[in-house]
């Protein structure tokens, strides 16, 4: 079973996406939750559905990508899905991911603005890796179409499904989300840069000079830290506070006290490396630093993780989501979440 499943990992590129956007979408599937005071079974039931949803579509999207890179993938001596496949099976894989997509989204399909993002969703994602559009070699516009694909369409959707489409929490939520996909992907085109320069394959990432996306990627890396700071904001209007004797007391202050910490050391890391002439990269070094902890330890695992538990205070019945969510990040995963409290033990025994 175990050889089976990593095969089925492996096909599908779980860990090139599953451990980075799906616990984005229970954060905002938990908001939305906790927002409209209903995390119950029946919440549960859905949140389960969508899950199932947004990992097959992800799928999707990554297997369409491997469909499409087969040939460039093989100059680049990267592992492809359909590498050890004929064109048959691999068509037929295709196929039959598609099929399962399809009866995925079923359950929310009659739900408002569900089934136009739903569509919307599935074009660009096989819009980006595809012939004849292969939006992925068109430059900024295969950034702006990895971005939607991956990001602000499923974002989108969570609020969709979830009946809390509109309002200023989703704008917050869809931008911010946005951003931060877009940061990781200009991260993503910098370290294929030489690669795709290698095989002439026109990503933004190998159209621009290296100095001007290490630029550009700085950008969006502050750009980030904002965004994820708006959605902590987001969360502390918006949930309902808790009372705890004779206090009232907003649910999200205690991440964003995380957060503002954070954010000042990753102001001096940055000082630091532009100093040495370097670009701190969270999402392609195995560096351990404030600002990996901030851009993907935070978002990834600690947000998700208390929003869950704060359902659970309200719902017992979701600590079963809770528990599987961090049996799976922490203990299958292995997410390293250790950094910060070494680093702060460190800085209070000096």
């Amino acid at each position: 079973m175990s050889k089976w499943l990593n095969g089925i990992a492996r096909f599908i590129r779980w860990w090139d996406w599953g451990p980075g956007k799906i616990p984005v979408l229970c954060t905002v599937s938990f908001y939305v939750g906790l927002a409209n005071r209903e995390v119950s079974t029946a919440f549960i039931r859905d949140f389960i559905l969508f899950i199932a949803f947004a990992v097959l579509h992800s799928a999707l999207g990554y297997v369409a990508n491997d469909w499409g890179d087969r040939e460039l993938d093989a100059l680049h001596g990267k592992p492809n899905a359909f590498a050890s496949l004929t064109r048959d099976q691999g068509l037929a894989a295709l196929a039959g991911l598609l099929f399962l997509s399809v009866l995925s989204g079923l359950p929310f399909v009659l739900r408002p603005a569900v089934l136009p993002l739903w569509m919307g969703w599935v074009f660009f994602a096989l819009a980006y890796s595809l012939r004849p559009l292969r939006l992925k070699e068109r430059g900024a516009w295969g950034l702006t179409v990895s971005s939607l694909a991956q990001w602000c369409l499923p974002t989108l959707l969570t609020f969709a499904a979830f009946s809390r489409f509109g309002g200023w929490d989703m704008i917050v939520f869809t931008l911010a989300i946005t951003i931060s996909g877009a940061t990781l992907e200009v991260s993503h085109q910098r370290y294929d840069r030489v690669r795709d320069l290698s095989t002439q394959t026109g990503t933004l990432g190998s159209r621009m000079q290296a100095l001007k996306l290490d630029r550009l990627l700085a950008i969006a890396l502050f750009l980030d830290k904002i965004a994820l700071g708006a959605v902590l904001v987001v969360i502390i209007v918006r949930l309902a506070s808790l009372t705890i004797g004779p206090w009232s007391i907003s649910p999200g202050l205690p991440l964003l006290g995380i957060y503002l910490v954070l954010f000042a050391v990753t102001l001096y890391e940055m000082a630091q490396s532009r100093q040495s002439g370097t670009l701190l990269d969270p999402y392609y070094s195995s560096q351990r630093s404030a600002t990996k902890f901030l851009h993907e330890t935070l978002p990834n695992l600690g947000i998700p993780t208390y929003l869950m538990a704060l359902a659970t205070l309200y719902q017992p019945v979701n600590g079963f989501l809770l528990f599987a969510f961090l049996f799976w990040r922490l203990v299958l995963g292995q997410a390293d979440w250790r950094w910060l409290p070494r680093k702060l033990q460190t800085w209070l025994a000096r």
